[in-house]
C-alpha cells in the first residue's frame, strides 16, 4: 500500500475527563438479516437525540418531499431559514453518518436546523439507501442526484446553487468528497467548499495507523467495527480500494472545493483524515483543518460542549 504523510503530527491523548458515551458492539461481518439490530442502533440514536436535544430551533420552513436518486425514490429533507433580506442563502448538502448503516434523516433533524437556523444556509438531507442491503454505488449516485437536484431547485428555495457546500460527518464525510471528486469527474461543477467531518477516507485499512492503533478499542468507534461497516458496504472487497470508496487512494485529487476538515483526537479515523488533507493540500486544494481534543468519533452527535463549538465553526465556515 502506498504510504501518506499526514498534514501534521497529531496529539495522542485520552479522551476528555469525565466524558460519557454509550457502547455497543457490531456483527463481524454484516448481513441483510442484521437489518433488525442496524434498526435497533437507529432507534437508540434517535432516542440520545430525544434526551439530550433540549431546545426547539423554529424560524425555519421545513419540505419532506423524494427525488429520482439512483434510480429508485429517495426521500430528502429540506431546512429554508427565514427570509429578511435579498441576498440568497448558500445551499448546503448534508449527508449523514453512520457506516452507511444506520442512522436517518430524523437522526440528524437537530443538527440540520442547527446549521440552516445558525448558518443562515438551506439545508438538504438525503436519506440514502443503506448497506447491506444496498451495495456501493447505490448510497453515492443517490447523494450525487441528490446535489443535481437540489441546484435544479435552489432558486425556489432562496438558495444560491453557485454557492453550494457539500458536508458529512463520517461515512457522510466520505460521500462528501466523493461526491466533489465525481462532479469534476462527470464534467459538472464542483461545490464551493466541502466541509468534511472526521471522514472514513480509507476503507480498505490494509495497515494499521497509529490513531487506529492507540484508540482501536473503547472510543466509540473501534478498528474491528470500521472493518465490518467497510465490507458491508461494497460487494467484494476489492471495491474496498474504489477512490468513490475510499477517495484516499484517488490518482488525482486536484480540482477540488476548498476543504474544511474537522477530526476528533481520539478517533481511529484521525490519521486517515490528515492524509487525506496533506493530499489536499499537496495536489494544490486549500485546507483548513481543525482537531478537537479528547474528543471521540462521533462527538458532533452528541451535546458536549465541544459538539456545539464544532456547530458554530461549521456555521463559520459555511458563511466565509
Amino acid at each position: 500500500m502506498k504510504q501518506y504523510h499526514m498534514i501534521m503530527e497529531p496529539p495522542r491523548g485520552g479522551l476528555k475527563e469525565g466524558l460519557q458515551f454509550g457502547y455497543v458492539d457490531v456483527p463481524a461481518v454484516m448481513t441483510e438479516k442484521d437489518r433488525p439490530f442496524l434498526d435497533e442502533l437507529t432507534a437508540n440514536s434517535m432516542n440520545l437525540q430525544r434526551e439530550i436535544r433540549k431546545e426547539e430551533i423554529d424560524g425555519l420552513q421545513v419540505l419532506n418531499t423524494v427525488f429520482a436518486g439512483g434510480g429508485r425514490e429517495t426521500k430528502v429533507r429540506v431546512y429554508i431559514p427565514d427570509k429578511k433580506e435579498k441576498e440568497k442563502f448558500p445551499l448546503l448538502m448534508y449527508y449523514h453518518g453512520g457506516g452507511f448503516a444506520i442512522r436517518d434523516l430524523d437522526c440528524f433533524d437537530y443538527i440540520h436546523r442547527y446549521l440552516a437556523k445558525n448558518g443562515k444556509a438551506v439545508v438538504v438531507g438525503v436519506e440514502y439507501d443503506l448497506s447491506p442491503e444496498a451495495k456501493f454505488p447505490v448510497a453515492v449516485e443517490q447523494c450525487f442526484d441528490g446535489l443535481v437536484w437540489a441546484r435544479e431547485h435552489a432558486e425556489e428555495w432562496g438558495a444560491d446553487r453557485k454557492n453550494d457546500i457539500v458536508a458529512g460527518d463520517s461515512a457522510g464525510g466520505n460521500l462528501s468528497t466523493v461526491i466533489s471528486l465525481m462532479c469534476r469527474d462527470r464534467g459538472l461543477s464542483v461545490p464551493g467548499k466541502q466541509i468534511l467531518i472526521y471522514p472514513a477516507v480509507d476503507q480498505a485499512l490494509l495497515e494499521r495507523r497509529e490513531s487506529e492503533r492507540l484508540y482501536g478499542t473503547g472510543y466509540n468507534l473501534d478498528f474491528q467495527h470500521m472493518v465490518s461497516y467497510g465490507k458491508a458496504y461494497v460487494k467484494d472487497d476489492d471495491d474496498l480500494v474504489n477512490p468513490y470508496v475510499s477517495p484516499l487512494f484517488a490518482e488525482d485529487v486536484s480540482n477540488l472545493p476548498k476543504a474544511y476538515l474537522i477530526h476528533a483526537e481520539c478517533d481511529i479515523l484521525l490519521d486517515q483524515g490528515l492524509e487525506y488533507a496533506e493530499r489536499l493540500k499537496e495536489a494544490g486544494v486549500e485546507v483548513t483543518y481543525r482537531i478537537f481534543q479528547g474528543m471521540p468519533h462521533d462527538f458532533l452527535f452528541f451535546a458536549f460542549p465541544e459538539s456545539y463549538e464544532a456547530y458554530d465553526l461549521i456555521c463559520q465556515w459555511i458563511q466565509e
